[in-house]
């Protein structure tokens, strides 16, 4: 009598506990998948919703181009949050970079390709700039970084101030022009440059010393890990992205206008913020990050297709990056 006491409440007991253990598996799978899976639902209300205009394959491939330029930026961004830095400069690196590249074209008769050399050289010695801001001079990245955004915004003006719409180069204008396999070029660019800073993050000895900084910059430096050269050239990548980004941007415009990167600094992070939502770890990564711009790319398509204002977007991409923000907070304060 007594084992069927014992057994009834062991059963009594064990059902809880399977009930616990499924809905805490079930919170990690959403948890881990929650940004594929709020993509999936995205899709499906703007497909139903504009069913004639939104769930068109000639649309995904126009979100597939304009997301082009912010995944180049946020790819390169990426190389910085994994140090646990911040990079403000981005939008004004691609005005500037992009700036130097038209006005080269339009009113040196520089080729394309060396035109767009000195933009993303351009990105990169500004990258740089920052890098040795932050670790040789010591100053915060948010504040070097600002500080040399505002620089640039206005050396942006004062090489073009202007809209340029003559003497761009036909491989400039091809950058962003025709497709490859079905798809468009800018995506496809875009893509074989965030593949190869994802392989770098994940496989190489800088990838690795990344992480390591980002998980504790006093123990990497301790250990004789080179701080302050991986921050340097996480910033000088970040910075030739940003300069591609521009290109990419104005190339895919046909011309220059002032301030092309303005608008992209806060998508970027939205996306890299993302990314943290995909997978285990709570890590920034390249493809969540590929995914998070597609994702947004999405939202402000189908919500200028319903004919909302600009604003409304912008707001969208704020409650995003801090939503992503508040349950990166809560996963670390329950550690």
């Amino acid at each position: 009598m007594a084992v069927t006491t014992e057994s009834a409440s062991t059963g009594a007991l064990s059902e809880p506990v399977e009930q616990m253990t499924l809905k805490r598996r079930a919170f990690t799978f959403v948890e881990r998948f929650s940004l594929p899976l709020a993509f999936i639902v995205v899709i499906l209300a703007f497909s139903l919703l504009l069913p004639d205009t939104f769930a068109t394959w000639n649309n995904a491939l126009a979100i597939l181009d304009q997301a082009a330029p912010l995944i180049v930026m946020a790819s390169g961004l990426i190389v910085v949050l994994v140090m646990k830095e911040f990079d403000l400069s981005i939008g004004a690196v691609a005005g500037a970079s992009a700036a130097v590249s038209v006005t080269l074209m339009s009113y040196h008769g520089v080729s394309s390709s060396v035109a767009i050399l000195a933009g993303i050289g351009t990105g990169l010695l500004v990258g740089f700039a920052n890098g040795i801001l932050v670790a040789r001079v010591g100053i915060p990245s948010f504040i070097a970084t600002l500080a040399t955004g505002s620089l640039l915004a206005g050396l942006e003006l004062a090489i073009a101030n202007t809209t340029i719409f003559e003497g761009l180069g036909d491989l400039y204008l091809q950058l962003t022009s025709g497709s490859v396999f079905g798809l468009p070029m800018a995506f496809v660019v875009a893509i074989v440059f965030a593949t190869i800073l994802g392989v770098i993050l994940r496989k190489t000895v800088f990838g690795r010393h990344a992480s390591a900084i980002g998980d504790n910059a006093v123990a990497a430096r301790l250990v004789g890990l080179p701080v302050d050269r991986d921050r340097i050239i996480a910033f000088t990548v970040s910075g030739g992205a940003a300069a591609l980004a521009g290109v990419l941007l104005t190339s895919r415009a046909m011309s220059f206008y002032p301030g092309p990167g303005n608008g992209l600094m806060l998508p970027a992070y939205a996306a890299a913020f993302l990314s943290l939502s995909l997978g285990q770890g709570w890590r920034f990564n390249i493809g969540g990050t590929v995914l998070g711009v597609v994702f947004l790319g999405a939202i402000t398509t189908g919500l200028t297709m319903l004919n909302q204002p600009p604003w409304v977007a912008a707001v969208v991409q704020g409650l995003v990056l801090l939503t992503t923000v508040m349950a990166l907070a809560r996963r670390q304060a329950r550690r």
